[in-house]
């Protein structure tokens, strides 16, 4: 599916950097280049030749008349036409001037190799601040530094000093782009996948993106109509937002994005005194927020390599439209074995349905299992007649209706092996379940002959079932602009700075002020009253209602339960006072002054959550779900999303918690579950994701544990912001 074109570049949008001069150059400088041994400019000059760069090659040096046979020019603003793109093959120190002077002479693209920037220190920083200065004064993008540079296999161009290419006399062109900001681990998978047969379009290493980000060039290669899979490795970004408009513009035109992280388990800052520091790291961030734009995520640089070589030759037609698996193979172990790993995995191994067993019935080895492995026994590819029912053996398990992908195990064989190839790639050609074939052990010829059809064979059974489960549900349905939109008010329902004036570093805002605020923004609270005496309690108890909970309030106790200040189930005006004293008591012994001591309707009934909010540096303000009250310490059961998101967001979010389906009376009756039993609880944390992401500072929790909900309703109990830094 391709991306649809704009204008003939590769910007696409007026937030991102148009990058035409860098990934589509008529010409390119090479400066500092000279036939010095070991010198990477004169390097670059040969290898743009030796691969056949189409276009202007001009060395650039005040001090050599020619570089490789090429006739030198002192300075780039000599040259006959101003250069699209400069390499800076230079030391470090001279690049910020170089910047300029490439500029002056109207070049606004360059690659910069050389280390020796942020990476090494203090001093590193400031010169890759000069060198970012300089290229914001001049509106020139510099690719790096401390960079592998870049690759085209189109064109072909090899901006880069990629070692792999002295070991290659050509570059297999395809549909695979990478992004990644570490050079030799995106340079290896060109490498590796060029092994295998398969060809990639751009692979280019991001450096220390002191100017141009991963989300610049991911937001390119989405309007590169040579590009069809996308790849990225990213440790760390710094402008979250752009990343995800970029991943956001990539599902809308239908391009599978496929993302390896690293550095994921660092913990996320901030969120720390709540419960919900337990669950605002790093990686529980990335991850949500990457499943919320339809990034395929994988765990490994192989696990990475396998998805994208599959995905290349697999029209999206034919991507797993369901997590259903039939494994057929013709060994009953390894059978076994994969539909362990299906299940582990998260994939369904069904039994397949009587009509279909008794179709195969007549088609397979009298020896063969049609259950779910399938083993049909070597006997099925050793003898002629049970060979040439293979092909209707395919057909019959395709049809079988809880069947989405057919994974094919095979191994060595005394013959028949040519023939099973050519079975298989006429049964992918013809068939809407997806095929995948993991073959250890192949006879000579026949992964050749697969792979001429497209397809990536597995040559380890676990590393195909993996895969099966990274695509499962990830055939395209329907045009995705609509389904991902964030819909729901853009108005936040308060205003932040009047609601909290000036708050200080650690400022906590306790539950009488929180319900205060909830109410104003339109969030159902329980009733409760702040009380500063024992008649005053028993006045707001009788004013809110019994039966009643009582907590003492102070900015000093957060965990007020564990610390001995919450009595709960109050029903009489006489239990009242006398927990009224016991709180106020036992604050004395810890040494805690109380605001007062909050009466609270004592709400029963219903299911508990934990909804809050916090401030990723990366991604902005989160809003996380979970299990609720006592269970939230216990269970690990939470899901974010960004904020801010509509109900249907909100919906889609609780669905994926455990706790949400076990409090259901009677399950989800289809995907969406049933509307009446999520309505008041989604509207709840959608108008509450509006409410968080309308919030000023650079880092804060909003904490609400528990919500208690049900089909008839969604109330906060218990609340809490702590503002970090404001």
């Amino acid at each position: 599916m391709k991306a649809r074109p704009h204008a003939g570049s590769v910007s696409g949008c007026a937030d991102f950097a148009d990058l035409t001069g860098l990934l589509r150059p008529r010409s390119v400088a090479v400066v500092g280049a000279s036939d010095r041994p070991g010198n990477v400019g004169g390097a670059a000059v040969r290898r743009l030749r030796r691969f056949g760069f189409p276009g202007a090659i001009v060395p650039v040096n005040p001090r050599r008349a020619d570089v490789d046979g090429i006739p030198c020019v002192p300075s780039v603003a000599a040259s006959p036409e101003p250069p699209d793109l400069a390499i800076l093959a230079v030391p470090a120190g001279a690049t910020p001037d170089l910047v300029r002077e490439c500029a002056a002479a109207g070049t606004r693209h360059g690659i910069i190799w050389s280390g020796g920037f942020d990476e090494v220190g203090p001093a590193g920083a400031d010169l890759q601040e000069a060198l970012r200065r300089a290229c914001a004064e001049t509106g020139f993008f510099v690719l790096g530094p401390n960079c592998i540079g870049l690759i085209d296999s189109h064109r072909p161009l090899t901006a880069t000093f990629a070692s792999f290419l002295s070991h290659v006399d050509r570059l297999i062109p395809g549909d695979i782009s990478m992004v990644s900001q570490s050079g030799g681990l995106a340079t290896t998978a060109q490498a590796l996948a060029q092994r295998a047969g398969f060809g990639f379009r751009y692979t280019i290493s991001s450096g220390n993106e002191a100017v141009l980000t991963a989300a610049d060039l991911l937001h390119a290669l989405v309007h590169d109509d040579q590009t069809r899979v996308m790849l990225a490795y990213l440790e760390g970004v710094r402008d979250g937002d752009r990343l995800a408009a970029a991943l956001t513009e990539a599902r809308t035109c239908g391009k599978p994005v496929i993302v390896l992280k690293g550095g994921a388990t660092e913990a996320s800052a901030g969120a720390a005194a709540a419960h919900t520091g337990a669950f605002a790291g790093a990686d529980r961030t990335w991850t949500a927020v990457l499943e919320e734009l339809g990034v395929i995520q994988v765990e490994s640089f192989e696990e990475m390599l396998d998805v994208a070589l599959f995905v290349s030759g697999t029209d999206p037609e034919q991507l797993p439209a369901g997590d259903g698996v039939a494994v057929l193979t013709f060994g009953g172990g390894m059978g076994v074995l994969s539909a362990d790993q299906a299940v582990r995995r998260g994939l369904r191994v069904p039994e397949l349905a009587p009509a279909t067993r008794a179709t195969l019935a007549p088609l397979v080895p009298s020896i063969a299992s049609t259950r779910n492995p399938i083993d049909l026994t070597p006997e099925a590819f050793n003898k002629h007649a049970a060979l040439e029912r293979f092909p209707a053996t395919l057909d019959a398990i395709a049809a079988d209706p809880g069947v989405d992908i057919v994974l094919a195990q095979l191994g060595a064989m005394d013959s028949g092996g040519p023939d099973v190839a050519e079975h298989l790639a006429a049964f992918r050609r013809r068939t809407d379940v997806t095929v995948s074939v993991a073959w250890p052990l192949a006879p000579d010829g026949v992964v050749d002959r697969l792979r001429d059809e497209g397809l990536h064979v597995f040559d380890e059974h676990s590393r195909a079932v993996t895969v099966a489960a990274r695509l499962a549900g990830r055939r395209p349905v329907v045009p995705p602009a609509a389904a991902w939109s964030p819909a729901g008010p853009s108005t936040p329902p308060l205003d932040w700075s009047a609601a909290v004036p000036r708050p200080g570093p650690g400022t906590v805002v306790t539950e009488p002020r929180c319900h205060e605020i909830l109410a104003t923004a339109g969030l159902p609270t329980a009733a409760g009253r702040l009380a500063g005496s024992e008649d005053d309690a028993v006045a707001a108890a009788g004013a809110v209602g019994f039966p009643v909970v009582l907590k003492g309030s102070s900015a000093a106790v957060l965990h007020r339960a564990a610390a001995g200040l919450v009595a709960l189930r109050l029903r009489t005006e006489e239990q009242v006072r006398s927990a009224y004293r016991r709180l106020t008591e036992r604050a004395g012994s810890l040494g805690v002054a109380l605001d007062g001591v909050y009466v609270q309707h004592q709400l029963d009934g219903g299911r508990e959550l934990l909804v809050s909010a916090f401030r990723d540096p990366t991604f902005g303000v989160m809003v996380s779900c979970g299990a609720g009250g006592t269970q939230t310490e216990l269970i690990d059961d939470v899901r974010l999303h960004r904020a801010p998101f509509g109900s249907a967001a909100a919906a889609r979010l609780l669905r994926r918690l455990r706790v949400v389906p076990r409090a259901v009376p009677n399950g989800w009756d289809h995907q969406d579950g049933d509307p009446d039993d999520l309505h008041h609880i989604a509207s709840f944390v959608s108008t509450f994701s509006r409410l968080a992401a309308a919030a000023p500072w650079s880092a804060f929790t909003l904490e609400l544990n528990p919500v208690r909900w049900d089909a008839g309703f969604a109330c906060a109990v218990d609340g809490l912001l702590i503002v970090e830094e404001p």
